[in-house]
């Protein structure tokens, strides 16, 4: 959503920015990626970690000035999905009709990888994990000169799920955890692919995360509604909150 009354959390869809080991790292390629700034632009090579191709993830690709920086490279990181490919999936939404172009038409070169468990990027270690989500998604973990943050978007924290994520995010100094419903909405979308924000507080207190972040807004929430909440969170823990755009946090 977009307007006075989603100016203060933010409408754009999902995209995180990582500078660590003296890199930068973007994760998915929502609308918010249209925002890169300078700095990102003039790294001549970056990587983006694909937690799922859901259109809302993907949505600022085609319209990021990075795809249009001749001789960068950008390194695509995704899980194999229904079958699919990594650059299949990216090329469901990135060709025509629904898009004019092809990525092979950017200016900057784009280059495909499936995800694995586990991979090195410079001094950025990265581990992966399947999640709860429709279609599947991939949970990471970022861990570079000793500080490690876990992001876990469109997932349900399930009891199945529950005892595995706790231990992968176990210590971690900045959890960034799905929370798209209140406790009122739960009973009719716990089918969803999503969790409340009550229950990535009680993730982050389960895994001893330092600082969590509640991500993934439900598009209807409104500033007044998330704030309301996100004073109620701040009494159960300081370090606990709702995300907001365009904030950088420093680990």
């Amino acid at each position: 959503m977009c307007g006075a009354d989603f100016a203060r959390y933010g409408g754009a869809t999902t995209c995180v920015l990582a500078h660590m080991g003296g890199q930068f790292i973007a994760l998915d390629a929502g609308t918010g990626i249209m925002n890169l700034p300078a700095e990102v632009t003039a790294q001549k090579k970056l990587p983006l970690l694909l937690t799922h191709a859901h259109a809302d993830h993907l949505l600022g690709l085609p319209m990021c000035s990075y795809v249009m920086v001749k001789g960068a490279r950008l390194d695509i990181y995704g899980a194999r999905r229904a079958g699919l490919s990594p650059r299949q999936q990216v090329e469901r939404l990135v060709s025509p009709p629904l898009w004019p172009i092809t990525p092979d038409d950017f200016l900057t070169e784009l280059c495909f990888h499936d995800m694995p468990d586990t991979m090195q990027l410079g001094e950025v270690r990265v581990d992966a994990m399947e999640g709860n989500h429709s279609g599947g998604v991939t949970l990471l973990r970022l861990k570079a000169e000793g500080k490690c943050f876990v992001f876990a978007t469109d997932c349900t924290f399930s009891d199945e799920l529950r005892p595995e994520l706790v231990e992968f995010a176990r210590g971690c100094d900045l959890l960034l955890a799905d929370g798209q419903y209140n406790d009122e909405e739960w009973p009719t979308r716990k089918t969803f692919g999503h969790s409340t924000w009550r229950m990535a507080a009680e993730l982050a207190e389960a895994c001893g995360a330092k600082r969590l972040r509640v991500v993934h807004h439900d598009p209807t929430h409104t500033d007044a509604m998330l704030a309301a909440w996100d004073k109620t969170l701040q009494e159960q823990d300081p370090a606990y909150a709702f995300a907001r755009e365009g904030e950088t946090i420093e680990l």
